[in-house]
């Protein structure tokens, strides 16, 4: 599996036939089966861990958030040389 990436054909000999687990697989995921069994699994993996099930965080990235007062008193250089200032 480590070689292939589990493609369909080579699924281990313990799984039935490639074409009936590629085609359950791909039902499970239109009926949004797939999605609704991550979601209860984090959300008991979560309670287990002593944690809200429903994770309340977001991540910014600071190189993607501009600060408009910061820009301002610095510039978008933070108050580098230019090569045309050190020249004078």
């Amino acid at each position: 599996m480590i070689k292939t990436g589990c493609q369909w054909r080579n699924l281990p000999t313990d799984f039935p036939k490639w074409k009936a687990v590629q085609m359950f697989f791909y039902h499970a995921k239109q009926k949004g089966i797939l999605e609704k069994a991550h979601q209860t699994l984090v959300a008991k993996t979560r309670k287990n861990a002593g944690k809200k099930e429903n994770p309340t965080y977001a991540l910014i990235d600071s190189q993607s958030v501009k600060t408009i007062s910061a820009s301002e008193s610095r510039g978008f250089d933070g108050r580098k040389k230019r090569k045309e200032e050190s020249d004078i």
